[in-house]
């Protein structure tokens, strides 16, 4: 088998939302390895904190296999894992870094992907994380890790281009679901 026979083998799911967050996390999963890479792109060697953020890598990778079992478990570790490492991250950065944007791309998600049967959960998922956000702003402690006001600059754009990313493939995948329903 091919690495994408594998991949669509692993994310395949009957229920479209539970096989769009399938996609959704493994999306996240591969793209956390360039995570440290960026950070270390741009400010160098105190990119090291950027690594905790790789934590949270079994946790998304566990997602289909999770939901092969229980689409609502599946779909609970997902938001977990996604509210897990953007906690993590603004720890071990600093909200200065605007880490803190990534609880949005949280909310959408935990809005879109569960279907009309778990409305309850869905409220839950989406409120959390803008609970989170305003409930935790200037409680975090020091960072691991500090900048100078232009690399703080700097990782706020590469966040805030990455936040506005994943919204849009979370509402893409999503809205494929929709059209498989």
């Amino acid at each position: 088998m091919s690495v994408l026979q594998n991949y669509h083998a692993y994310v395949e799911h009957r229920e479209p939302f539970a096989k769009a967050a399938n996609k959704i996390a493994i999306f996240i999963l591969s793209n956390q390895p360039f995570y440290p890479l960026y950070i270390y792109i741009l400010v160098g060697g105190r990119f090291w904190p950027a690594l905790f953020t790789l934590i949270s890598s079994p946790f998304y990778a566990a997602v289909p296999w999770l939901m092969r079992r229980n689409d609502l478990a599946g779909k609970w570790l997902l938001i977990a894992a996604s509210i897990g490492n953007t906690l993590l991250s603004i720890k071990v950065l600093g909200p200065e870094s605007g880490i803190e944007l990534f609880f949005f791309p949280c909310a959408v998600l935990g809005a879109l992907i569960f279907s009309g049967k778990e409305t309850k959960s869905a409220w839950i998922a989406s409120a959390l994380p803008i609970a989170l956000f305003i409930a935790l702003r200037g409680r975090y402690g020091m960072p691991l890790e500090t900048f100078s006001g232009a690399e703080y600059g700097t990782l706020l754009t590469l966040h805030a281009i990455s936040a506005g990313a994943i919204c849009v493939f979370i509402c893409f995948s999503i809205a494929s679901a929709w059209k498989k329903r």
